[in-house]
């Protein structure tokens, strides 16, 4: 019994751990304060049970570390499943493909901004896209379609002034 306690809590406590360091790297201060908290305490329980009698359950130590290492994984995951915040995709295309995607995406209601650019061959245009990470993997399938494009995504920590419409897809 004691060795499932340790090892969900621990688990727990590691999934916040991660969720919490991504969530400050993001801004959201109030919230990660908050997450910390709960980290703080459930490690302060774990850690004393497993070092209470770990001459004699030295199982305990085993259990407690592999929590941490399963915990960071589910960490992550809950944090791609919350995708909290906003991301910038930039398509770097043929000037002809670029006003395509561009159309496109205006028509979906996406703030859309273009910019000249030139690559090894020739003139291009960026096309940049702010939308929110929960939208990032729809976005990237409607790109998809279109052929010899580049294409990276940005996290955004901070959106200082303006605002990203809150239903982009329709």
């Amino acid at each position: 019994m004691i060795y499932a306690f340790i090892f969900f809590a621990k688990l727990f406590e590691v999934a916040i751990s991660t969720v919490r360091v991504v969530l400050t790297a993001r801004g959201y201060r109030l919230i990660a304060s908050l997450l910390a908290a709960v980290e703080i305490t459930i490690w302060l329980i774990v850690t004393s049970t497993v070092l209470l009698g770990i001459t004699e359950y030295p199982l305990r130590a085993v259990a407690y570390g592999l929590a941490f290492v399963i915990g960071i994984y589910i960490g992550i995951l809950l944090e791609d499943k919350l995708a909290l915040g906003l991301a910038q995709i930039e398509v770097i295309a043929e000037i002809d493909v670029a006003r395509q995607i561009t159309k496109k995406f205006r028509d979906k209601e996406y703030g859309v901004t273009t910019y000249d650019c030139e690559g090894l061959e020739g003139k291009k245009l960026s096309v940049i896209l702010k939308i929110r990470r929960k939208d990032v993997q729809t976005t990237i399938g409607l790109l998809r379609e279109f052929s010899d494009i580049f294409v990276t995504i940005t996290d955004i920590r901070k959106l200082s002034i303006g605002n990203i419409k809150r239903h982009v897809l329709k």
